[in-house]
């Protein structure tokens, strides 16, 4: 990020690594554990420092971080933005999904108290993963029984038809300019 273009449009970034409340109607997770099967795929490493403005801020990081130079992207900093629907549950929106959908989810439930998920929309980045792996993932979603999954970007087409196939009606396609509404 370019922290001074931020800065200079008068914006703040909050850095939060606990559950935080957003504009008194959502949350974000905070760090997500991994509670499931799934670990983060590592396909890149991460510079720690900032340079020129632009970088990884080392006091955003554990303890144990802050002093390397490069280490692989655990995705540690990855987190889950959440809304409960009145009477229908959380909606769980996740970026990339790199530190596993199934640990997002378990990440939102544990964070709220609430088992009810009503949708899961985002990055499942399940697009390098192999096929069993994929249907690992799918039958953790559906044992946690949400009423449509929206998977995106980096999920891959074997998720879609493997989660066509176990959860019929509840997947849900979507492309650039799709728009969901959730209510009440």
């Amino acid at each position: 990020m370019d922290r001074k273009a931020i800065s200079d449009a008068g914006l703040q970034v909050l850095f939060a690594e606990r559950p935080s409340l957003l504009a008194d109607h959502g949350f974000t997770t905070g760090f997500l554990p991994l509670v499931s099967f799934e670990k983060p795929a590592q396909p890149s490493r991460m510079k720690i420092g900032v340079q020129s403005g632009i970088g990884c801020a080392p006091e955003g990081l554990p303890a144990e971080k802050r002093n390397l130079t490069i280490v692989p992207d655990d995705f540690q900093h990855e987190q889950a933005t959440c809304f409960n629907i009145k009477g229908k549950g959380l909606v769980i929106m996740t970026s990339c999904g790199h530190r596993g959908i199934v640990n997002s989810v378990r990440g939102a439930i544990k964070v709220s108290g609430i088992n009810k998920v009503h949708a899961i929309i985002g990055g499942f980045h399940l697009m390098p993963m192999p096929l069993e792996y994929v249907r690992s993932t799918v039958a953790a979603l559906k044992e946690i029984n949400p009423d449509y999954l929206i998977p995106m970007h980096c999920t891959g087409t074997p998720f879609y038809d493997v989660a066509r196939q176990e959860l019929p009606g509840r997947v849900l396609l979507s492309s650039t300019g799709t728009r969901f509404t959730f209510g009440t």
